[in-house]
């Protein structure tokens, strides 16, 4: 679920949403203990969505909901033309030991 979509949940269907989530965690770690689970991407991507849940149920509870981003358009690729490299000469080391070897 997007988290646009997230944002226009009411509280109450968030707090289902979560409780869900939280099932579906724990039938998941189940799984992964009996090596029945199929992938175990799957359980990642439910604590992310949990996670990404909680932090939207914060915001919205704080008020603190951010500004939806703008419509970013990718930039022109412009035809550079490859610096000239000038000589570098290397640093000399001063007061440099060599070390030993033995």
């Amino acid at each position: 679920m997007k988290v646009r979509e997230v944002r226009e949940l009411s509280p109450e269907d968030m707090t289902a949403r979560i409780n869900d989530t939280r099932r579906e965690i724990v039938s998941l770690r189940f799984q992964m203990a009996a090596h029945k689970l199929e992938s175990p991407t799957k359980l990642r991507l439910a604590r992310r969505s949990l996670s990404r849940l909680l932090t939207i149920q914060t915001q919205v509870e704080r008020n603190e909901v951010p500004a939806p981003k703008k419509d970013v358009k990718p930039t022109e690729v412009k035809d550079v033309k490859p610096s000239k490299k000038k000589d570098v000469k290397p640093t000399e080391a001063k007061d440099v030991k060599p070390s030993k070897k033995k």
